[in-house]
């Protein structure tokens, strides 16, 4: 694989040659003071260019940096800003993700921005050539409206995956529980994170640097909140996050003097608890 020196300077030359670009910029993890590297860190590459059409039309200039291993999408397309994007896996195992984007577009490098590292800006048009953080990806303090929407929605999505596991539908409970996992319990996780650290870090997307500002106990909670395939497995794996979500809630609560749900959330537990303990062919909720 190359390393992060040959791949620059191959991205440096390239553009140097190429008349249509006119800036480069490198974002993301390679250039956040928060981020720890490893052999799977992809590059993140914005480019700006003149005119956008070559990279519409085609993706035989992928290949100047290597055999393309794979590529996403299928075709070139736009993201949500607007600009062209590029996802791609070449043989050596490097990933480059792609955005190509109007030349004048490099000027959003001036306002506020997530880290970044100029490689190329042909025009000079960005005032500061390198920013290696960025505050504004700290973690934010609820509004109490904000917290209580969390609270009613894990509360009442919650219940779905109790449905889904009496009637013995594994795939569907799955779906539903990872909604709730990956949303209002992340969500409580890290205003829990924040509020410990006056709300000045951050924990990347979904839960990635966790293991930076939880003790050892809570991670372990966290750990207990997944399960495999077995239905057994999968209620106490419920009920284990629904403590967990619980124990933190509560504490952002009283942090932030908000009013957690408990009437709700006990009418919830022994609702789901029943279910629990209903027969498979029950005819009455009882």
């Amino acid at each position: 694989m190359r390393k992060e020196e040959e791949v620059l300077d191959a991205l440096r030359k390239w553009a140097a040659e190429n008349a249509n670009i006119r800036g480069m910029v490198l974002t993301s993890s390679r250039v956040n003071d928060d981020a720890v590297l490893d052999l799977m860190s992809d590059y993140d590459v914005e480019i700006y260019v003149k005119d956008e059409t070559p990279y519409e039309r085609g993706d035989e200039w992928l290949e100047h940096f290597g055999p393309v291993l794979i590529r996403w999408p299928a075709s070139p397309a736009r993201g949500d800003d607007g600009g062209l994007f590029r996802l791609v896996i070449y043989e050596d195992g490097v990933r480059i993700d792609w955005g190509i984007k109007e030349a004048g577009h490099i000027r959003r490098f001036n306002g506020p921005s997530e880290p970044y590292r100029v490689l190329v800006d042909k025009d000079r048009l960005v005032e500061k050539p390198l920013q290696t953080s960025y505050a504004g990806f700290n973690i934010t303090k609820p509004s109490k409206s904000a917290f209580d929407e969390v609270m009613h929605d894990f509360w009442w999505d919650i219940t779905y995956v109790a449905k889904s596991l009496w009637r013995d539908e594994i795939y569907w409970a799955k779906y539903m529980y990872g909604g709730r996992h990956f949303k209002e319990l992340e969500k409580v996780i890290e205003w829990y994170i924040g509020m410990g650290h006056a709300w000045s870090v951050n924990t990347n997307k979904h839960g990635r640097w966790f293991k930076r500002y939880l003790d050892r106990d809570t991670l372990g909670e966290i750990d207990a909140t997944f399960a495999g395939a077995d239905i057994e497995e999968n209620w106490t794996a419920l009920f284990n996050m629904t403590r967990l979500f619980r124990r933190l809630a509560v504490a952002v609560a009283d942090g932030l003097d908000f009013d957690y749900p408990h009437e709700t959330d006990r009418r919830i537990t022994e609702y789901m608890d029943k279910i629990r303990r209903l027969d498979p062919d029950a005819e009455d909720f009882v």
